[in-house]
């Protein structure tokens, strides 16, 4: 499987809660929100070896050498073809188009779906079957990218309609409150579009912001999981002793 959408997966699961001293380990063993920068390669000055600071970067514009840095590709058509070069080219993930043809499941590489905010929930409810790891929120404007009560609204459904991994994208000036925000409300990954040069800056500053955030609570998670209903029977009502009554009538 994909290594990051492996951590995707686990940064939505709610980690289960040990007894004693194994608790503290589990929380600790459990990934943060994820940090992806988008990177437009074809503006950098000098090959990408690294950004510590980063859990993947996304390259819309051919692989780059990124030494143990987890790496995605962003795809223009999103058919076979394409995401067949981007595996040889040691992509872990691909973002696919949604009007990309649908690809056969495998677990040669992780496939993320880009989703724009206008969609239906009736077709949102549907991405929980499709065979795709994750989804990308796609929205409409750059302005949109700031923490609105609107868009706070927004990030909250898809998290519990998509039944998917959640990516949105954030600005790089996104301050402390609002990430943590944005996981309390399901997210499992953000992504931020940055220019080669500025890649490591804006890596080290945002790890350091994402440290600093908590887990989200248990009922938190629990507003995106499915509730099964308990189903009870009635106990029956004991019957009554007739004995006593055919002994007056003797």
């Amino acid at each position: 499987m994909s290594k990051f959408i492996e951590r995707l997966q686990q940064v939505m699961t709610p980690s289960v809660q040990s007894m004693g001293f194994m608790t503290a380990k589990a929380q600790c063993a459990r990934p943060k929100i994820q940090l992806v920068l988008n990177v437009n390669a074809s503006k950098a000055k000098t090959q990408i070896k690294e950004a510590a600071g980063a859990d993947a970067l996304l390259f819309s514009n051919g692989a780059v050498d990124c030494g143990e840095t987890v790496t995605g590709m962003r795809l223009v058509k999103g058919d076979a073809e394409e995401v067949e070069k981007a595996v040889k080219a040691g992509a872990d993930f691909v973002v696919l188009p949604l009007s990309g043809e649908v690809l056969a499941p495998d677990k040669k590489v992780g496939k993320i779906i880009q989703i724009e905010d206008a969609i239906t929930d009736i077709m949102l409810r549907t991405v929980s079957d499709l065979p795709a790891d994750a989804v990308l929120l796609m929205e409409d404007k750059e302005n949109s990218l700031s923490l609105t009560w609107k868009r706070l609204m927004l990030i909250r459904k898809f998290a519990s309609l998509s039944g998917k991994p959640l990516l949105i994208e954030v600005l790089a000036s996104v301050k402390e409150t609002e990430l943590q925000q944005i996981w309390d409300a399901g997210v499992s990954g953000v992504v931020v579009r940055i220019d080669a040069e500025q890649a490591e800056a804006a890596a080290a500053n945002l790890r350091q912001i994402i440290e600093k955030l908590t887990f989200p609570s248990k009922q938190k998670n629990g507003k995106n999981m499915a509730i099964v209903p308990a189903v009870t029977v009635a106990a029956e009502a004991p019957k009554e002793d007739d004995d006593d009554d055919d002994d007056d009538d003797e």
